[in-house]
């Protein structure tokens, strides 16, 4: 039997990073300044691939302005740098610990809201190959209706409660210890079936943020 086919979806564009800190906004506009200069772009260059303003973008760097998720993707995919590296303020030194450690009260979050869905970030990401993060589900939370697909692999393992998991029009229904692994390129979704929270230890690679 042919499975049913899932239309393409783009990766769920409602999250919000949490609120940044005045040391923030600073920290992640020079890095972005810090990122566009070492490509040879122009304020302009980067602005108008973005689709913001070339003022709003001279805000950023300069602090004074904090971006919109969906404007920091789109600025991280045109100086082709992670999103969470900005965030980090772009480290490079490979032996601070900033890039190896991840202390318990420092995990970056992403906060997908109506979904019902928080992402906890695990691990430092800069060029690395792979992304570890702690989802948390309130009850009925999790992706979204639509499936979704990318390149990559994902796997993970149900820390707490119970999850639907679906892949390529299969449905499975895991609980506490079970662990799943699967091709991104597979449209694939995923909500609590528990009545309380649900958590997920879940890597992807490469890194989708």
């Amino acid at each position: 039997m042919t499975p049913p086919e899932s239309p393409p979806a783009s990766i769920p564009e409602t999250p919000v990073v949490e609120p940044l800190t005045e040391e923030d906004d600073l920290s992640l506009g020079l890095a972005v300044r810090r990122a566009r200069q070492a490509r040879g772009l122009s304020l302009k260059q980067v602005a108008d691939a973005a689709n913001v303003s070339v003022g709003f973008l001279s805000q950023i760097e300069r602090g004074i302005s904090s971006p919109s998720v969906r404007a920091l993707r789109a600025i991280c995919a045109i100086l082709d740098v992670p999103v969470l590296e900005l965030l980090g303020g772009g480290e490079s030194d490979p032996n601070n610990e900033a890039r190896r450690i991840v202390r318990a009260g420092q995990r970056r979050r992403v906060d997908f809201g109506a979904k019902g869905m928080v992402k906890e970030f695990l691990t430092v990401h800069d060029q690395g190959m792979l992304q570890v993060m702690e989802l948390t589900l309130d009850p009925d939370g999790g992706s979204g209706e639509d499936a979704y697909n990318h390149e990559g692999e994902e796997c993970g393992v149900v820390l707490e409660g119970r999850l639907e998991l679906y892949v390529d029009g299969a449905v499975y229904r895991l609980g506490e210890g079970d662990a799943f692994h699967f091709e991104s390129a597979s449209p694939h979704k995923f909500r609590n079936l528990a009545n309380g929270r649900t958590r997920i230890l879940w890597i992807t690679t490469p890194p989708v943020w």
